[in-house]
């Protein structure tokens, strides 16, 4: 696996000696990059995020108005994607507001990110999470 840290904005998150690099921002990334995301809580939008477009569309409101859109725009791409999708530190606001139940195939919800990422993993063995999407004809 090759992790990727994606941020709000360029630099390093943390400081000193534990300092980690940040290799996409919130502007520069897209669900397609990754076979899967883990998400460290819910992040608020950041002064460059965008809202809507439309003047007619007001302010935003509900669960999602307190999370980053391109956050928003990243989770629930990799869910449609079947990709797998784990979480801790509040990151349920950030799924909700995205349309995601945290009951959903392949989302995978923990207080801490050792056991998300072990569980996420596993579901990166089968590529994508097929359970999500039920066998019609």
């Amino acid at each position: 696996m090759v992790p990727l840290i994606i941020a709000p904005t360029g630099g390093h998150l943390g400081a000193g000696q534990d300092a980690l690099a940040v290799q996409r921002t919130f502007a520069n990334a897209r669900s397609v990059e990754f076979d899967a995301l883990l998400l460290a809580g819910a992040p608020v939008p950041g002064a460059d995020a965008y809202g809507a477009r439309d003047a007619k569309a007001g302010e935003p409101s509900g669960p999602g108005a307190a999370i980053d859109p391109r956050v928003l725009l990243m989770v629930s791409e990799a869910f449609r994607h079947g990709k797998a999708i784990g979480g801790w530190g509040g990151v349920e606001t950030a799924l909700q507001a995205a349309g995601i139940t945290d009951a959903a195939a392949g989302v995978v919800l923990a207080g801490d990110g050792v056991s998300v990422l072990e569980q996420v993993t596993q579901l990166l063995g089968e590529h994508r999470v097929w359970d999500r999407f039920p066998a019609a004809v």
